[in-house]
């Protein structure tokens, strides 16, 4: 049978019909979205908190189902027993909410990282290589800045992160799909080819940080590191 937490169930505040939304749909923040029957838009809660509400909504829907038992009439006269209460099947998460959770961006209050935006895949690598702990304070979406090791779906990677014994090549900070192989001297931001590219200062070539215009240095090998 099906937990009853598993979904929460959420009523329009403009149009009062309810739908429900399973809860491992639910993105991890509050997130802004269109109601399914009116399309007005509406702040939906974030996972936690749905969770919270779902179980209030369950314990209230058993509470309504299952009433004081009566005397119980003659064997003959006795009523069929009610079936046993099920919560509607969640619907399809709106389109609206799944892209926000899939679009969030994360900042990073830290050093060396100011203009920085960060996707969900960016900051797993960078989590990988080290660039980013638990106890750095990350910025995701529009809400104040927390502990990274406090975003719910980033926990599970420091968690990995900390018994790993290997520790990843270093990647671009700004293309984390990409490794680096040079670093600016001015700010030791991490480069790839893209991001280090030559530049010619009278008979010299040299290659430059792009984003700031410093030497850009190349890494050594991981064998002379």
């Amino acid at each position: 049978m099906t937990d009853p937490e598993a979904s929460y169930t959420f009523t329009c505040p403009s149009c009062s019909r309810n739908f429900s939304i399973a809860l491992e749909r639910i993105p991890p923040v509050r997130a802004r979205f269109r109601c399914p029957h009116c399309q007005q838009p509406m702040d939906f809660p974030s996972r936690e908190e749905a969770r919270v509400y779902a179980r209030l909504q369950a314990q209230s829907a058993a509470a309504a189902e299952d009433p004081p038992a009566p005397a119980a009439p003659p064997a003959e006269a006795a009523a069929p027993k009610a079936p046993a209460w099920k919560p509607p099947a969640p619907l399809s998460l709106p389109p609206e909410a799944s892209d926000a959770a899939a679009g969030q961006k994360f900042r990073l209050e830290k050093p060396g990282f100011e203009g920085d935006v960060f996707d969900r895949r960016a900051i797993r690598n960078l989590i990988r290589t080290g660039d980013v702990s638990a106890d750095d304070l990350i910025f995701v979406d529009e809400a104040a800045a927390i502990p990274a090791g406090q975003v719910p779906f980033l926990k599970s990677l420091f968690k990995l992160r900390s018994t790993s014994t290997a520790l990843p090549p270093p990647r671009c900070r700004t293309h984390t799909e990409e490794l680096a192989f040079y670093k600016c001297q001015e700010t030791a931001r991490p480069l790839c080819e893209a991001c280090a590219p030559e530049k010619k200062f009278g008979n010299t070539t040299t290659r430059v940080c792009s984003h700031c215009g410093g030497h850009a240095q190349e890494l050594a090998p991981a064998a002379e590191a």
